[in-house]
């Protein structure tokens, strides 16, 4: 089978390759790819900065598709179901964070795409308690996009815990962003959506999805802007999305006295923050990472409802044999968000 395969460690050692097609095994589940979205980790992983892989692997953890194979033992799981998967093929159990669960952090933690074979390809293997139905009225497409969106839940509404009234400062209008937003305007809170002027489009798309006003960073007035909207004291909660530092201090410089800092985007380097500021202004810190079970169950449930909506962000199905032209694009900041499919059109 065709794959997208990290091959050895090293900026851009990945290539389309040839894979075995595996055999699911004891309480395992074989997957019949429809539809894998590109994440920021995969870029990371494509630009080996930040991201620990176990080459060679099989890239892609936003998978969809239908249940193809069953392993021993699997009950309870048919063949052709729709489905989706969680991204952990290994977690120990015993460990501290398993225990109590918060399995995300296990230092044993294997991932798929990037410590085992993941999506990027014709077919994958994962737990069968890995698995979450997909409902009838959610396409393969939306569906592929339910793991960021499972991120935004464990960060927005368990992380952070938005009320009502909240003034909501989100900066990086990607993916990750627009979900948040949609998120933040499901708690009924008032959102400000940041990006820089060649995030035009998404900054328009942010206000159809509901932003009450979007800004760019070469707003000569952009700090009072921001003040002014909100109460003249600044917003309640930032959430920030885009893993640049410039965006970071920003929010340390405007967030106010007592409020929520979350911390979502990744950056590819260790960045220069004034943690002080923290503790002057007494503001919670908030780190979230990937997501846990609770977390897919509200996605799919907040998807399903139409409460938040990812068809809206998605740019373009390419093929598999397109991957380094839609990695291209993702990595240059163009449209949102690039699926891959492996199926012939």
């Amino acid at each position: 089978m065709k794959a997208i395969i990290k091959y050895e460690k090293g900026v851009r050692k990945v290539k389309l390759g040839d894979m075995p097609i595996p055999e699911p095994k004891k309480n395992e589940v074989r997957i019949k790819v429809k539809i894998a979205g590109i994440c920021g980790t995969d870029l990371h992983i494509y630009y080996d900065d930040i991201f620990p892989t176990n080459p060679p692997v099989i890239l892609g953890h936003e998978v969809s598709g239908i249940i193809d194979s069953l392993g021993e033992g699997v009950e309870d799981i048919s063949v052709g179901e729709r489905v989706t998967s969680e991204t952990y093929y290994y977690t120990c159990g015993t460990c501290c964070y398993c225990r109590t669960g918060r399995n995300n952090l296990c230092n044993k933690r294997l991932s798929i795409g990037s410590g085992v074979n993941g999506g990027f390809t014709e077919y994958l293997v994962v737990p069968a308690k890995n698995i979450h139905r997909i409902p009838s009225n959610i396409s393969f497409e939306e569906a592929a996009m339910i793991e960021p969106l499972a991120c935004c839940v464990q960060a927005v509404l368990e992380k952070t815990k938005i009320t009502p009234g909240d003034n909501v400062l989100i900066t990086g209008p990607g993916a990750i962003g627009l979900l948040c937003l949609q998120l933040v305007k499901a708690c009924g809170a008032q959102c400000i959506v940041l990006g820089t002027p060649k995030d035009i489009e998404r900054l328009n798309l942010a206000e159809k999805l509901g932003a009450d006003l979007i800004l760019d960073t070469s707003n000569k007035e952009l700090e009072n802007s921001i003040e002014k909207y909100c109460n003249n004291i600044g917003p309640d909660i930032v959430l920030e999305c885009s893993g640049a530092e410039a965006a970071a201090k920003l929010c340390l410089d405007v967030i106010k006295k007592g409020g929520i800092y979350t911390q979502i985007g990744l950056f590819s380097r260790p960045i220069t923050m004034d943690l002080t500021r923290f503790t002057l202004k007494e503001l919670v810190l908030n780190g979230t990472f990937a997501q846990k079970w609770p977390s897919w169950e509200k996605a799919i449930k907040l998807l399903s409802k139409g409460l938040v909506k990812t068809k809206p962000l998605i740019s373009e199905v390419m093929r598999l044999e397109q991957w380094e032209e839609a990695f291209d694009k993702s990595s240059k900041g163009m449209g949102i968000k690039y699926l891959l499919t492996p199926l012939k059109k």
